[in-house]
């Protein structure tokens, strides 16, 4: 989410409260984390929240849900005094433009730079990185109106950009200019380039890239003018609407500006939006009565009208009366919401072989061994060649790889080549993995799938696996019995079969010589494998 950096003493007067813990109770019930870094409090704002980019706007919520101020604000529009002309040549540019005036300005250091900082954070988020909209603000006592705005051949117009002292062709701004080479791919492929100019040719910007030096604004600006241009009209409104109501929060005066060929007048007017007072009581599961709805949606900012909830222009992210229930949950305080399981609602848990599993990795770490894990896919060499055995495993069509050509069948060839791979590495090596393998059925072209769990210790013997393997079982709570079994991967006599309920599952020893020859291992290999279950 983006962070907004808030000045403790402005945000301490538009918001006419010192207590910063209240102040941070209210962001979190809000959503917004928020923290005190020396001079400044800094507040994550929900993505979907672009009126709360600008530190009017988070002061305006708050005052709202601590009640000093609440209800819908209104915000006073006065009519225009300055023309702005759209030439056709913008069209095929960069078609959108809305504008206002600010007068009366008494900007301090601190909101200076709050204004700066909003403009930013617009641009890099609900502006999409100024590609949809990008923000102008200008002194406007250094302009001369009309102001036009055209499209002009890049060698066209020179002025000095912002930060600058001298002065720069369009080409050259994008060239040479920090902004102009941030955010040149904006004008990619246009033989033309926007910019805004005054009746006398002084250039305020060349949108969506940078200002003029000439009309910055400092703190000794009384009267402020601000354009959006754009490509897509709605965010362009909406991030007009978000500014000026943003400094009327300061108490400046808002004023219109005269768009020529005449557009779509800009309202700060409230929306009526629909809400059913039972239908929100049942989605959140509370009960509220009418005047208690009604003083939470106050504290909010809305204004309830009936069956109607009038909404203030710069909330530009409402859509549906679900989101005012959403406004009405954060007002009323998710933590008071007391929890209900639906009816619909299934409870999930670990499945026991899984559960088997996790038991079965913590004894084998318990007892010194080291997780590996192998691929299920291998090849009959290292499958079966390799461990003396024959079988038949489950082929995969068109493999990529000779070395991963069918599904393993059991655990310890892979063990086997863990440890060929560690065999530069002092000894004792112990090694254990847990892992599902696939068995070819008889009957029909099936596969059944089973958890395994194995087990190597180079340099072991037989009596230290089957140490081992009696540990496990009584961990896990496997009733076995041992008899003497044979395996060709296992040395004569020194094998041994685990049987449980009558059926075999798994054995344990000494592997054979052969084997570890197979694998180019020196020195005797111990190991087991047991089956945990059907997966």
């Amino acid at each position: 989410m983006p962070v907004v950096n808030l000045n403790l003493s402005d945000f301490g007067q538009l918001v006419g409260r010192r207590d910063v813990t209240s102040v941070i109770r209210v962001l979190d019930q809000a959503g917004m984390e928020a923290e005190i870094v020396g001079q400044e409090l800094r507040v994550e704002v929900p993505h979907n929240r672009p009126d709360l980019l600008t530190i009017e706007g988070v002061a305006r919520l708050v005052k709202g849900m601590l009640g000093v101020q609440t209800g819908l604000r209104r915000y006073r529009v006065r009519k225009p005094r300055i023309e702005l002309q759209v030439e056709e040549s913008v069209r095929q540019v960069r078609p959108f433009i809305r504008a206002c005036v600010v007068r009366r300005v008494n900007l301090t250091e601190e909101s200076l730079i709050s204004l700066m900082q909003a403009q930013e954070k617009l641009h890099e988020t609900y502006c999409r990185r100024r590609r949809k909209a990008s923000i102008g603000v200008y002194d406007l006592d250094t302009i001369t109106p009309p102001i036009y705005y055209r499209a002009v051949q890049p060698d066209q117009v020179s002025f000095v950009p912002l930060g600058m002292s001298e002065r720069m062709s369009l080409d050259e701004i994008l060239r040479k200019h920090p902004k102009g080479a941030e955010f040149a791919h904006l004008l990619e492929g246009k033989d033309r380039y926007p910019i805004l100019v005054d009746s006398r040719g002084t250039v305020l910007s060349m949108p969506p890239i940078v200002n003029s030096e000439d009309t910055k604004v400092t703190v000794r600006t009384r009267n402020l003018f601000i354009d959006v241009t754009g490509t897509d009209e709605r965010v362009v409104v909406n991030t007009l609407k978000i500014l000026m109501c943003a400094l009327a929060e300061r108490g400046f005066t808002l004023e219109e500006v005269k768009i020529v060929p005449r557009v779509r007048r800009l309202s700060l007017t409230p929306s009526p939006m629909k809400f059913d007072l039972r239908r929100a009581c049942k989605y959140l599961g509370i009960r509220l009565t009418p005047k208690e709805a009604r003083k939470i949606l106050r504290r909010m900012r809305f204004e309830p009208r009936g069956d109607r909830v009038l909404a203030p222009p710069y909330r530009v992210d409402l859509m549906h009366e679900v989101d005012l229930i959403e406004e009405l949950a954060i007002g009323y305080g998710y933590d008071r919401i007391e929890p209900v399981q639906p009816r619909v609602a299934t409870v999930g848990g670990t499945h026991p072989l899984e559960e088997v599993s996790r038991k079965a990795r913590l004894v084998m770490l318990g007892l010194g061994f080291t997780q590996v894990m192998n691929y299920i896919l291998t090849n009959p060499r290292v499958n079966f060649e390799q461990m003396l055995v024959r079988g038949e495993a489950v082929e995969v069509a068109n493999p990529v790889s000779e070395e991963f050509t069918i599904l393993r069948t059991w655990l310890l060839p892979s063990l086997m080549q863990t440890c060929a791979r560690n065999r530069i590495y002092e000894l004792p090596q112990k090694f254990f993995e847990v892992g599902d393998v696939v068995i070819p059925q008889l009957k029909g072209e099936t596969v059944a799938t089973y958890r395994k769990l194995a087990a190597a210790w180079v340099g072991g013997n037989f009596t230290q696996i089957k140490a081992v393997v009696e540990a496990v079982l009584r961990e896990l709570r496997f009733h076995a019995v041992h008899r003497e079994g044979s395996h060709p991967s296992f040395m004569e006599g020194r094998v041994v079969e685990v049987q449980s309920e009558g059926r075999t599952i798994g054995l344990y020893g000494e592997v054979h010589p052969l084997v570890l020859q197979n694998f180019e291992l020196r020195h005797p290999v111990a190991a087991f494998e047991l089956t945990l279950g059907e997966a």
